[in-house]
């Protein structure tokens, strides 16, 4: 089966588990609308690759080799195919345009229900499909230059177009609520627009309460499942939502991360550009008191102290 149709087939089968809605159904829905989404994404990725590299844009492993001619060519090496992190930089590199936003939620879905056994429900799932449904549109059409409604199947495509209309309604109105919100860290009040309840996998969260402005007393509630969030739960995973990939780039660049520990409460909610913590609100010293220079977000915990000065003052101890 090629990749194309076996990504059909994986979203079919997705609509289709949303429709039984029995609990192992939906979370096996969750899975099989992730994998269809990725396997588009190799599709795109399988269009663009020359031809007679072994589709080297989808394989994880790609090595050099001197062609017939003694020029150089590069080709796919190996079974392995791309994880999603090499998909989002090969897409950048090759100008591919999808809503990652989107597919993070799905992502996020989809991991709880592999590592937290998510009490997931139909509810939840519509989140899902809505979010699956804006990304293979606009996907498919821009991408692979393909009718996704002729792709699907009318009967898969109108499934996901009734569940998106009424959902994305719903979330819009949760986000009215969010935005609501002074958030006091620009992190943060991007983040949480990202998050799913941890409880059902559901990506309608609104404060629980009249909150004009963010208090680390706060909470998030859930119009899936009814269940809350406190600010030590759901703050460090809006901070991860907004920053998540930003740090990805500098851990593998070898960049400094945009957040970190929080020397005062221990979280990691210390978002360095801010210079603050979008949990407590409290400021670090970010140059060292000692020897005057920047302290990096790894050294952080050490503040007021670089790690090095810290480590020097201690030994004089």
């Amino acid at each position: 089966m090629d990749l194309l149709t076996n990504a059909i087939e994986s979203i079919r089968l997705g609509v289709q588990d949303y429709k039984e809605g029995s609990h192992g159904r939906l979370l096996t829905g969750v899975r099989n609308i992730h994998a269809g989404i990725l396997l588009m994404y190799k599709e795109a990725l399988r269009r663009l690759s020359p031809p007679g590299s072994d589709e080297a844009l989808i394989k994880a492993k790609v090595l050099p080799r001197v062609g017939s001619q003694g020029n150089v060519e590069f080709v796919g090496v190996g079974r392995k195919t791309v994880d999603v992190q090499q998909i989002r930089e090969r897409f950048d590199a090759l100008g591919i345009a999808t809503d990652w936003t989107r597919f993070d939620r799905i992502s996020s879905a989809r991991n709880d229900t592999e590592h937290y056994f998510s009490q997931a429900n139909k509810r939840a799932l519509e989140g899902v499909i809505s979010d699956a449904f804006v990304v293979l549109r606009n996907f498919v059409a821009a991408e692979l230059r393909e009718d996704p409604l002729k792709l699907l199947g009318e009967e898969t495509w109108q499934a996901m177009l009734e569940v998106s209309d009424v959902y994305e309604a719903e979330r819009a109105e949760c986000e009215t609520s969010l935005g609501a919100v002074d958030w006091q860290s620009e992190a943060l009040a991007n983040g949480v627009l990202d998050l799913t309840c941890p409880s059902c996998s559901g990506s309608l969260l609104r404060p629980a309460g009249d909150y004009k402005q963010y208090r680390d007393d706060m909470s998030l509630q859930c119009r899936i499942c009814g269940g809350t969030s406190d600010a030590q739960e759901f703050v460090p995973r809006a901070i991860a939502c907004a920053l998540g990939y930003d740090s990805y780039l500098a851990y593998k660049d070898g960049g400094d991360a945009p957040y970190t520990n929080c020397p005062n409460c221990g979280a990691e909610t210390y978002v360095m550009d801010e210079q603050k913590c979008a949990l407590c609100g409290e400021s670090a010293q970010q140059a060292c008191e000692r020897c005057g220079n920047e302290i990096p977000a790894s050294e952080m915990m050490s503040s007021p102290l670089c790690g090095w000065c810290a480590h020097m003052m201690a030994k004089d101890d």
